[in-house]
């Protein structure tokens, strides 16, 4: 783990711990806690009520929190999944965090800082990216998924169970395709650098 993403997520368990009590070990379970850590702080910006989503209120706690959490929210996955970070630069949003098993990469900070505005966030770069040929069949496949209200759309729990379609989804076209892994090598071919 790169030496800012162990500092960052470190100082997310520390905020959670001061907050909940709860000390966050870096597990899948841990991932409803630190959603309704985010969901805390945002009310505690907003006077006790929660926010629509992408209510400017919410816009300064993306720079608090989204580097923290997405640091922290990386490294469940990478444990999880398998997989290495990239920094195309030192900004939290081009952070990448690409998976080993199968072809996706994504940015941590970015799925953070959507879960903060509760919408989409252009500039954090928050979409899961796989190659272009697989996009089409990949988005389609997440489209059959069963529907949520829209207030748990943007929330880690979701948004982990989403990467898990994405990764059974991903791993069965490499079977069939006979790939196996994915290099960094592989994803600089596709994206660059």
């Amino acid at each position: 783990m790169p030496h800012e993403i162990e500092t960052l997520a470190n100082l997310c368990v520390t905020h959670v711990k001061n907050r909940f009590g709860f000390d966050l070990d870096f597990g899948i379970d841990t991932l409803s806690v630190l959603d309704g850590f985010i969901a805390a702080v945002v009310m505690d910006e907003c006077e006790g009520s929660m926010p629509p989503p992408g209510d400017r209120r919410r816009t300064h706690l993306i720079h608090l929190l989204a580097p923290t959490v997405g640091a922290y929210w990386g490294e469940v996955l990478r444990r999880q999944f398998g997989g290495r970070w990239r920094f195309v630069t030192q900004e939290p949003p081009n952070w990448i965090l690409e998976f080993d098993e199968f072809f996706l990469r994504m940015n941590p900070a970015g799925t953070a800082a959507s879960v903060v505005m509760g919408e989409s966030v252009e500039e954090w770069k928050s979409s899961l990216v796989t190659s272009p040929e697989l996009m089409g069949p990949l988005v389609e496949r997440l489209a059959v998924a069963p529907p949520l209200p829209e207030d748990q759309f943007y929330t880690l729990t979701t948004i982990h169970e989403t990467i898990q379609i994405a990764e059974e989804y991903l791993r069965e076209r490499a079977a069939k395709d006979g790939s196996v892994g994915c290099t960094q090598e592989d994803y600089d071919r596709v994206f660059g650098v």
